[in-house]
């Protein structure tokens, strides 16, 4: 997020967790991870478009666009038991968002997920819509502990996947749109 609030300066990006500790560091001189340029960039964005909160159902309800990243931990019980992707921080994040979400939104999977996730997301989100609309898009990122802001300043490819539909190819355009402000058009 900081790298795109570096980018798009016009965009307001709000970045939340429900850990007060997490979310009080973001906003320290102390940030809770180190990479090359992160700092910076969180520096010359934060308090303008880049800001750290915990009033997660506040800024949900407000979002156009939310990129869910949360912990997908191989699953310790159950079917699928030290293989399969547990997937509970995710159903807990889609049923949050049907709850607090009066508009359409666009989701943004940025976990690393099993293939056919934004479908059960889907399933979660349409049956507790109250009449939004939701379009789930994939956005898996490239990224090397140490080298992750390189990584996002001059990435190799940018992958964008949603549904084949009118409205999925709309929520893909408007993540391309943000991805444009610094990836050229043949990084898509």
């Amino acid at each position: 997020m900081a790298v795109i609030a570096l980018k798009c300066s016009s965009v307001e990006l709000v970045v939340v967790d429900i850990s007060v500790n997490r979310i009080a560091a973001w906003n320290s001189n102390q940030l809770p991870i180190y990479d090359p340029g992160l700092d910076d960039a969180v520096k010359q964005c934060r308090g303008k478009n880049l800001f750290f909160s915990t009033d997660i159902e506040k800024h949900v309800s407000e979002a156009d666009i939310i990129f869910v990243s949360v912990n997908t931990p191989t699953k310790t019980r159950g079917l699928g038991a030290g293989k399969a992707a547990d997937l509970t921080y995710w159903e807990s994040a889609a049923r949050m968002i049907a709850d607090v979400s009066k508009s359409d939104k666009i989701l943004v999977e940025k976990s690393t997920v099993p293939v056919k996730t934004a479908e059960a997301i889907e399933k979660i989100l349409t049956h507790n819509s109250k009449g939004i609309n939701y379009q789930i898009l994939s956005n898996p990122e490239f990224l090397a502990e140490g080298t992750a802001m390189q990584d996002l300043f001059n990435p190799d490819r940018v992958l964008i996947g949603g549904r084949e539909t009118p409205e999925g190819g709309k929520a893909v355009q408007a993540l391309k749109d943000v991805y444009a402000h610094w990836v050229p058009e043949t990084g898509f």
